[in-house]
């Protein structure tokens, strides 16, 4: 859990530009564990967001705010295989030039199991 929440907190810091903001909340609501990680960044791209949890997939290079570190497009594949290895999802709303949101939903009786 702790790799997935650093892999969505790093891409929302990498795709905010400066003066934008990041936020972090964790709840719970019907039996499930909510993380929800959302930055006011440069959103991805209707076309793109069907691909983003494809391992090695990257979306166009000329999106990304910091050329130096581009990633190797595993990052999110891997929040989707630790979501999915605690019996839980991960979903992404995004909107280009406002911002995107990731939400991790997992049963509240896995996140105990874990702690």
């Amino acid at each position: 859990m702790r790799q997935l929440i650093l892999n969505l907190i790093e891409n929302a810091v990498k795709y905010t530009p400066r003066g934008g903001s990041v936020s972090v909340q964790l709840g719970s609501s019907n039996g499930q564990v909510l993380l929800t990680v959302a930055d006011s960044g440069i959103g991805i791209a209707p076309g793109d967001l069907p691909h983003i949890f494809d391992r090695f997939w990257r979306a166009d290079s000329a999106r990304t705010r910091t050329g130096e570190r581009p990633g190797a497009g595993l990052g999110l594949a891997i929040c989707k295989w630790i979501a999915e290895a605690h019996g839980g999802h991960i979903d992404v709303v995004s909107r280009p030039g406002r911002g995107t949101t990731f939400t991790v939903s997992i049963p509240r009786d896995a996140a105990s199991a874990d702690s």
